[in-house]
């Protein structure tokens, strides 16, 4: 397990939950694979669908007055959901999108409940991916607490895929304008 200092304390983050772990879901689940750039969740669509990141990374954009803004990717190993959207059964303003090649596994929101009488200890597995959630996204939400060079210090810890993203996406990531990102770099 890992150690991370969040806003003055620390907590523990979970070690990736592998693929294996998921073969009592299999016949549940859809194996999808999507193209650079594909819409796997858009902005106007309800979100119906949790999905596990196999490998590749994906993104959640932010449609603010007709521009997307990249506000979190997601490494291999993670779930990623519109979560307001799921649980709200409502309209938001984030897509999802393939940052690169990915391999996906879905698991759509009409079979949530089907898996539970089968497989009723997959409750495990879920409290284990439920709590993965929080703490990533306490890791990526404490991000904007930092001031801006210990924001452009922090990503790459939290990101695997660091190297991949465009700077525009880290501006959107970090809440920083580029002419800012580009006098971190140069301190870098």
């Amino acid at each position: 397990m890992e150690s991370n200092k969040i806003g003055g304390g620390t907590i523990i983050s979970q070690v990736p939950i592998p693929i294996e772990e998921y073969n009592e879901l299999l016949p549940f689940l859809k194996v999808k694979s999507y193209s650079k750039n594909q819409i796997l969740k858009a902005c106007h669509e309800i979100e119906t669908t949790r999905r596990y990141l196999i490998s590749g990374t994906l993104a959640l954009f932010e449609n603010q007055q007709g521009s997307k803004v990249c506000r979190r990717i997601y490494s291999k190993y993670c779930l990623v959901c519109d979560f307001e959207s799921f649980e709200k059964e409502q309209l938001t303003d984030f897509s999802i999108v393939a940052y690169t090649d990915c391999l996906v596994c879905e698991i759509p929101k009409e079979l949530e409940e089907a898996i539970l009488i089968p497989a009723p200890h997959i409750i495990k597995l879920i409290l284990r991916l439920s709590h993965q959630v929080v703490v990533q996204n306490l890791e990526w939400a404490s991000v904007l607490w930092l001031s801006p060079k210990a924001r452009y210090s922090r990503l790459p810890q939290i990101c695997p895929d660091f190297a991949l993203i465009k700077i525009k996406d880290i501006c959107g990531i970090l809440n920083l304008p580029e002419r800012t990102l580009h006098r971190l770099r140069g301190k870098s």
